[in-house]
């Protein structure tokens, strides 16, 4: 049986970065000591013009082959996640596949778009690919850059920052991806979102700032809080994996306090949950790739042969995925 291991990460962030005291200054909202101590930010990336979804993705993919010594051209296959494209279409993932050199062997190259959930999501369809014998070697890219999309108005947009992360997967005799577990809800769909469409592509729907990020209504804690819980229960269940045998767990880096609130429901200890707000702020497709290339520089992965290692993802939509990998 032909499973996918995760063999490599990269990640780009781009260099200019807004303090809090700064984002402060823009929007004269007071977000301190709320979004340092409970969210776990207290600056965030910023994209220049050139630093588009596509030069991050690509920049983060380059680090990840240069990493293991692979050339682009041994890629089968690129997915890149994003809810922040480069364009409606064509997709972001053709443009990755040329900027890191690999047009010659031209791989099959799509996007997807589960907004925050991406990238436990992409994890699963690589995994799927990759077992079925149609692929090798595989570039999952999450790519973010909200920033792009915001009014700099309103005191719930300190949390975004942008920024790319990618991993790198092969087949291998051994396992690798054990499976995933997820759950939708549509009605949530209004709640928060870039309403711009087919349906409202016009000259009122850019009066009414459709065209970028709208917080219509937030959501409960409770989404993640009991959502997560029960995902990451219902995965060790399907597959029989024990609490003790989790090495690690990669949620999307949205709240600190969450993260820690169900860690102690689980009973394991917070330790388990590398966090990188406080890094590089909230990251949507990007982060869980981030922080599992941050975990991996900060060498809190090279212990953990033979344990399992858990991505969990949310996005507004909404919809939550959960994958699993033995390391």
């Amino acid at each position: 049986m032909r499973y996918a291991k995760i063999i490599s990460s990269g990640m780009y962030v781009p260099q200019k970065i807004m303090s809090n005291s700064e984002f402060e200054k823009l929007t004269m909202f007071t977000i301190d000591p709320y979004f340092s101590d409970v969210i776990g930010i207290n600056h965030r990336h910023v994209s220049e013009d050139w630093e588009t979804p596509t030069y991050m993705a690509a920049e983060a993919a380059k680090k990840a082959l240069q990493r293991v010594g692979m050339s682009p051209e041994e890629i089968d296959l690129i997915i890149v996640g994003t809810d922040t494209p480069e364009s409606v279409s064509p997709p972001d993932a053709p443009r990755v596949q040329y900027l890191i050199g690999a047009h010659k062997a031209e791989p099959l190259a799509f996007n997807v778009n589960a907004s925050c959930a991406n990238g436990a999501l992409m994890l699963d369809i690589a995994a799927r690919y990759i077992a079925m014998g149609d692929y090798k070697n595989v570039l999952v890219i999450g790519t973010y850059a909200m920033t792009k999309f915001l009014s700099w108005k309103y005191s719930w947009e300190a949390l975004f920052s942008d920024g790319a992360g990618a991993l790198l997967l092969t087949a291998s005799d051994e396992p690798g991806f054990i499976g995933s577990v997820a759950r939708a809800d549509g009605s949530w769909w209004q709640n928060w979102g870039i309403y711009m469409g087919a349906g409202t592509m016009n000259l009122q729907g850019f009066e009414r700032g459709l065209h970028k990020l709208d917080l219509r209504a937030a959501y409960p804690a409770t989404v993640n809080e009991e959502g997560w819980p029960m995902l990451i229960n219902k995965l060790l269940e399907k597959y029989g994996i024990l609490k003790d045998e989790i090495g690690m767990i990669f949620f999307t880096q949205v709240r600190k306090k969450t993260i820690e609130k169900v860690m102690e429901i689980l009973e394991l200890p917070k330790e388990k949950a590398h966090m990188i707000m406080h890094k590089y702020g909230y990251t949507g497709s990007a982060c869980v790739y981030m922080a599992y290339d941050d975990a991996f520089d900060e060498g809190k992965l090279k212990d953990l042969k033979g344990k399992f290692v858990i991505f969990l993802t949310s996005g507004v939509g909404f919809q939550q995925v959960a994958a699993a990998f033995r390391m």
